[in-house]
């Protein structure tokens, strides 16, 4: 339990108290590339990562006979 609150505890502050690096915009912390494109790679890797995601859920779900 209290290994649990201490996760909690450290994910939240790392979310949402800005650090001077986290707190720049992406735009400008990356050289060369546009918002445009940085958008794209965010939607990309954001589905393959939902992707193989489904797919482990729906091992998980299928081992345990859970619908």
């Amino acid at each position: 339990m209290k290994t649990y609150f201490l996760f909690i505890l450290t994910s939240i502050t790392v979310f949402f108290i800005p650090v001077s690096a986290f707190a720049r915009c992406v735009v400008c912390y990356t050289n060369g590339l546009s918002g445009a494109s940085i958008t794209v790679i965010v939607i990309l890797f954001s589905a393959i990562f939902l992707f193989f995601a489904n797919k482990l859920f729906r091992k998980i779900l299928d081992k345990y006979n859970i619908y």
